[in-house]
């Protein structure tokens, strides 16, 4: 869930986001909406500029065949 009360006010109103990171594999995430836009270009729909972003990667999980947790990624 976002810490930004304007995209939790977008969330409340479109219903679930399903989303990947703002970065590439291997990229730092961007920081601002020119950073985003030169990752990803036309593949999204709406940029929302919010100014320049600071943050730390968030932690991706998943689950292996037998159900265990896997952590694909530690974030900060």
């Amino acid at each position: 869930m976002p810490k930004d009360p304007a995209l939790q006010h977008l969330l409340a109103e479109s219903g679930p986001l399903i989303a990947p990171s703002a970065n590439p594999e291997g990229e730092p995430p961007a920081a601002t909406i020119e950073d985003a836009r030169n990752y990803f270009g036309d593949q999204v729909d709406l940029y929302l500029d919010g100014g320049t972003r600071e943050g730390s990667p968030s932690t991706l999980m998943s689950m292996d065949e037998q159900g265990a947790v896997v952590v694909l990624r530690a974030g900060r």
